[in-house]
């Protein structure tokens, strides 16, 4: 009587194909982080700037190349006078931000909060948000003069009206039902404004108060570029004078990447203390 030998049926690993063909596993992918689409823009941005400069389309004496500039970067990082005038250019920031904070959150809250303050405050509040900072440099100078006075006040001007602005918007766009619940189990004022109307706010109070980082750094920049004694912004304006292109691009460089560095760091800290604001914003998607 022979063996008879049985074979049994192998089995794979592979995943069995979507409806669409597609298998399963690549399907379960995640979506490309933003900071990969970030570091995507950043390289095309220097591919086409040399590209720019290697044809030509530009002077390489207007416009350095890139390699040259991230060199002179990295000599303005390690410059303790350059860093000496980066942190007065912070100083004039954070002084704008919290003052700006300090009474345009509290203001905007009662004006959104008060019927009868918020309609007659709208129009003077768009009124005074019309108006740019830069038109009051004369008058600024004149009060205080080029030192850190002159281009704290004029950031505070231009980001006081963002912060005012979503504080007020944050709070009318509070859920009626939910002031209507906690009317209805005996809540007063004081107590609708830190259970209902602070909460929901503050997603609004967060995007205003990133809008105004923004806007406050690019304002002092302006003033220390317009004339200011101390700032990042007098170095590049000394670069300028002395005709060195390659310091005034690596100054505008680094710069950005301040800008930038406060902008992430300002979503970071919304994602940590306003996690509801993320999550309405994706469910609006």
């Amino acid at each position: 009587m022979s063996d008879v030998q049985v074979s049994h049926p192998v089995k794979t690993d592979v995943p069995a194909p979507s409806p669409s063909g597609v298998p399963a596993t690549a399907r379960r992918r995640g979506p490309t982080p933003d900071w990969a689409y970030g570091l995507a823009g950043i390289a095309t941005m220097f591919v086409v700037w040399e590209l720019v400069v290697r044809t030509g389309a530009v002077s390489a004496d207007s416009l350095p190349y890139p390699a040259a500039t991230m060199q002179r970067a990295g000599e303005l990082l390690v410059d303790a006078t350059f860093l000496t005038e980066v942190a007065q250019t912070l100083w004039a920031w954070l002084l704008a931000m919290l003052v700006a904070s300090a009474v345009g959150i509290p203001l905007g809250l009662t004006l959104g909060y008060f019927s009868a303050f918020y309609r007659p405050s709208s129009s003077v509040v768009h009124a005074g948000r019309s108006i740019p900072s830069s038109a009051f440099l004369p008058i600024a100078i004149l009060l205080f003069g080029l030192g850190t006075q002159m281009k704290v006040s004029l950031a505070i001007y231009a980001i006081f009206w963002p912060i005012l602005l979503n504080a007020m918007y944050g709070v009318r766009d509070t859920e009626p039902l939910m002031l209507a619940t906690g009317r209805s189990m005996g809540w007063g004022r004081t107590r609708l404004l830190t259970r209902v109307v602070l909460p929901s706010a503050a997603p609004s109070i967060a995007t205003g108060l990133r809008v105004a980082s923004s806007t406050a750094l690019i304002v002092v920049l302006s003033a220390e570029l317009l004339g200011a004694t101390s700032g990042v912004g007098t170095v590049i304006t000394t670069y300028q004078q002395a005709q060195r292109p390659d310091f005034v691009y690596a100054g505008i460089l680094l710069v950005g990447l301040l800008g930038m560095a406060l902008y992430y760091g300002f979503n970071l800290v919304e994602r940590l203390v306003v996690p509801w604001g993320q999550a309405q914003r994706e469910s609006g998607r």
